[in-house]
């Protein structure tokens, strides 16, 4: 075989392997690329996060019992802080039995107006009613 045959030949088998190499990449990418591929290595890395994180706040609830009690306590009372606000109110507030009833004075209305008002049955808390 003469040079440039030779120089032909390997010149052509490394675009053959060049064309090879280029398709596996392709192939590599479309997988990685795959919505099902990115989501399944993101749950991993979730996953993989997050068991770090409870490892480590299980240590330190360990090694606190008591401050982490705090924080579950102050986590609590932040969240029901509106029901214990009002049934505080309720325990301290001394109302009377007409206390919180809707009243109506017509002693000073227009008599060419009929201003006749429904009786009120309930307090305030419980609905009105006609």
């Amino acid at each position: 075989m003469k040079k440039p045959d030779a120089d032909l030949a390997r010149a052509q088998y490394e675009a053959i392997q060049a064309k090879k190499r280029l398709a596996s990449t392709a192939a590599a990418l479309q997988y990685r690329l795959k919505p099902g591929t990115i989501v399944n290595n993101a749950w991993e890395g979730v996953r993989d996060k997050s068991s770090v994180i409870a490892d480590d706040a299980l240590q330190a609830v360990k090694d606190r019992p008591a401050a982490a009690s705090g924080v579950v306590a102050a986590i609590a009372i932040f969240l029901v802080r509106h029901p214990l606000w009002r049934a505080a109110t309720r325990l301290v507030s001394r109302r009377g039995e007409d206390e919180g009833i809707v009243k109506t004075n017509l002693d000073g209305y227009d008599k060419n107006y009929d201003l006749t008002a429904p009786t009120v049955e309930r307090s305030a808390y419980e609905g009105v009613s006609a």
